[in-house]
């Protein structure tokens, strides 16, 4: 699994959850947002995917990384205020998730499955 792939799990939560808004609460924004949101994370992966094994800035990760710190400054704000996990302190945690795919995607060039194999070998 590489870390690109959080942003298509991200994406398909964020949609399901804002669908569920726009249908309880009526909210178009709820929905737009959530959608658009969800876009912007399905091209953060598909761009991280196809840079892979080139050489430079692999932009996909700048992209999720960007949506997902926009998501948290959304919705962490809100779950410490109303102190509800649902829906906010899902998104905030799944975005902190998102910051932590952009960050380790952008910094680490080596498969993670790879890694964790390797260092488990040699324990």
């Amino acid at each position: 699994m590489k870390f690109y792939d959080y942003f298509a799990f991200f994406a398909l939560v964020t949609f399901v959850l804002a669908a569920v808004a726009g249908v309880r609460a009526k909210s178009r924004a709820s929905l737009f947002a959530g959608g658009l949101s969800a876009i912007l994370l399905v091209v953060a992966c598909t761009m991280a995917a196809r840079r892979e094994q080139m050489e430079g800035v692999n932009y996909g990760y700048i992209v999720g990384l960007a949506v997902s710190a926009l998501l948290l400054g959304r919705f962490l704000p809100a779950w410490l205020k109303t102190k509800k996990f649902y829906p906010a302190g899902i998104m905030a945690l799944l975005s902190l998730g998102g910051i932590a795919a952009g960050v380790l995607g952008l910094v680490m060039k080596e498969d993670p499955a790879r890694i964790v194999h390797h260092v488990s070998a040699e324990s």
